[in-house]
């Protein structure tokens, strides 16, 4: 009863104007508790990001900078963002720098699957808290948040085998982000629904690396591959598809596509064009806000899942009504003003944390 009374005079007091404690608590819910941190110490955390190139990217960053400016972060963490190039050794020594200066929690978006193991351990070792998120690490003694990306690769793919029917047909596979393990996952993981597909020829793939102009690139060098493209499985951006093939004076296939950094234009290109396919909204850019809580929680000597899966995935089409639902997931009709809005950046994506996280931002306190 005097740790939940101690609990509640902080919560009372760490009021700030973007959101109170107590209001984050009846947002969370019990998911994600807030911890009381009794050490009296101000713990350092950093992210660690070695990629900027798109537009995900970037409100990750930003989101993760939010959160560390409400309470109870504010007042009980130091947190900076540390980019490096997106290389293995440029982020295994921005790294070695944080350990090095004294890092209390890393936080790792990751630029290799295998590369940053030794790293991660040299900091376990030091004590410090690691989280990995968005990209995976195949080290599995750490704390990892992702979502299921799986689920969202096979659904696609799936959409792809049932709207071609039995004529089935030429497509185009995207392979992702250079180096980034997740990519090469999803990747098999649709490729192994195709494969089962007798009707279904990969004649070409492309890197989108998650952002429009090298989206457009791929699949414009990937159209000489075939006469006729059927469809595009892009693990990412539509519009730079969409735009390639009405370039080349070719009709736009099947795409299916989308997801945090793009998803609005794509949705609206989609809409306005009326063209076959599925958009998909998941992997949620809070997932560093969710990292940061941990990493807190786990400095305060809370426990967390070791493995957070967040389970976030949400589609749209123009063909709802021919396909209604993949892996009972609901398909829902593309309707501006609904899922998607001419008011709002290319990139807007809403949410981006989980409905039962202990804070909840609103649109302007991240897209400005």
């Amino acid at each position: 009863m005097k740790k939940r009374m101690a609990i509640v005079m902080a919560m009372a007091m760490a009021l700030t104007p973007a959101i109170s404690v107590s209001a984050a608590n009846d947002a969370g819910g019990d998911a994600y508790p807030i911890p009381e941190n009794t050490t009296g110490e101000v713990f350092k955390i950093g992210l660690s990001n070695a990629y900027m190139g798109n537009d995900w990217r970037q409100i990750m960053c930003s989101v993760a900078e939010w959160t560390a400016k409400q309470e109870p972060f504010a007042s009980n963490i130091e947190f900076d963002i540390v980019q490096s190039e997106n290389s293995a050794e440029a982020q295994i020594a921005a790294i070695t720098s944080m350990i090095d200066s004294g890092y209390d929690a890393i936080l790792i978006d990751p630029s290799s699957t295998s590369a940053l193991t030794s790293v991660i351990k040299e900091a376990q070792d030091a004590g410090i808290v690691v989280v990995v998120f968005d990209q995976g690490v195949d080290y599995e003694d750490v704390y990892k948040i992702s979502t299921d990306y799986i689920l969202r690769a096979e659904s696609g793919a799936q959409y792809i085998v049932e709207m071609l029917g039995d004529e089935g047909g030429n497509i185009i596979m995207d392979q992702g982000l250079e180096g980034a393990s997740q990519g090469t996952e999803e990747y098999e993981a649709a490729k192994a629904i195709f494969d089962a597909a007798d009707n279904i020829n990969i004649v070409a793939t492309y890197q989108s690396q998650y952002e429009q102009g090298s989206t457009y690139t791929g699949v414009s060098s990937a159209l000489t591959a075939a006469d006729t493209i059927d469809a595009v499985w892009t693990q990412g951006p539509m519009t730079g598809v969409i735009e390639a093939f009405t370039d080349a004076g070719k009709d736009v296939p099947v795409i299916v596509g989308g997801g945090y950094g793009v998803y609005n234009g794509d949705a609206l290109s989609m809409l306005e064009g009326n063209y076959d396919g599925l958009v998909w909204l998941s992997g949620m850019p809070g997932m560093s806000a969710v990292a940061i809580y941990e990493a807190y929680s786990l400095l305060c000597g809370e426990e967390v899942e070791k493995n957070n899966i967040l389970n976030d995935l949400y589609f749209c089409s123009n063909n709802s009504d021919k396909i209604s639902s993949i892996n009972d997931i609901t398909v829902n009709p593309i309707e501006e003003g609904v899922n998607c809005w001419k008011d709002q950046e290319d990139s807007f994506g809403w949410p981006v944390v989980p409905s039962d996280f202990c804070l909840q931002p609103e649109i302007e306190d991240i897209f400005g």
